[in-house]
């Protein structure tokens, strides 16, 4: 079982990664107390960049290819102010098909059942917020314990030279909603392909569990969250004032390197 300690450790880790880039392993400025990551939350609330998902309907598998493919599509230029704003993402219900010739979406997955807009600065403006819901809150449904997503680029159009790495997702499916779990995978997922941690010849494979075990790591990531409800719907740097932290989703790169 992971120590608060240490699931504080790796919060102050995304708010420096989301800061400057990158992982340092210089501490944050001021120490990391409930009152110093309410200002840092607050500082996030005021970020406007932001990624607005279109969903139809939840398929696990064409989510994650979907994740990925999009955050690999983006140029660095949109990435870093995306990530300064912590991956901040509005996920929507509605039909892509009926709105793809009105809003341009920058991605959309290859069954048409969801579509990502490129990271802007409309925030709470934006035009689908004012034409779309939320996507609902609804009990996560049965998920297969294990899946496998394959690299973006196939076999057939990669570099034979180009090592070909492998990571695994774990998810943690306990107390969680539909919602929540959208918004955590996205993070993670988002995230590891800003920093570099994933590339378009990352293996991936998802495992869904009722809680993070630290004997599946070790973790190059970790999605932490206020451990109220373990439910979250928004985004940031999740505050858990004088509550406890929670992991919900965590990377490995452990799977190790391969040269196809």
């Amino acid at each position: 079982m992971f120590t608060q300690q240490f699931l504080q450790t790796q919060l102050a880790s995304r708010i420096r990664v989301a800061r400057t880039g990158r992982d340092t392993e210089a501490p944050d400025a001021q120490p990391l107390t409930a009152e110093r990551m309410a200002e840092i939350a607050a500082e996030a609330a005021s970020a406007t960049t932001t990624v607005t998902v279109v969903l139809r309907r939840f398929e696990p598998r064409i989510y994650v290819e979907s994740v990925l493919g999009f955050a690999l599509s983006l140029p660095d230029t949109l990435c870093e102010a995306w990530l300064r704003a912590y991956t901040r993402t509005v996920f929507l219900t509605g039909n892509p098909a009926n709105l793809a010739t009105r809003f341009g979406f920058h991605y959309i997955s290859r069954d048409g059942s969801m579509a990502w807009t490129a990271p802007d600065d409309s925030g709470e403006r934006s035009p689908l917020r004012r034409l779309l819901r939320l996507f609902p809150t609804a009990e996560l449904p049965a998920l297969p314990a294990r899946l496998e997503v394959p690299a973006a680029v196939p076999p057939p159009e990669r570099d034979a030279s180009a090592p070909v790495r492998r990571a695994r997702l774990y998810a943690v499916t306990t107390r969680v909603s539909l919602a929540a779990y959208l918004v955590h995978v996205h993070h993670v997922l988002a995230e590891a392909v800003i920093t570099k941690l994933i590339d378009e010849h990352t293996e991936l494979a998802i495992h869904h569990v009722p809680q993070l075990d630290p004997s599946d790591g070790p973790f190059d990531m970790l999605r932490v969250v206020p451990d109220a409800d373990a439910d979250p719907s928004g985004d940031g740097p999740e505050t858990a004032g004088s509550g406890r932290l929670r992991a919900c989703a965590g990377l490995s790169l452990g799977g190790g390197v391969r040269v196809s």
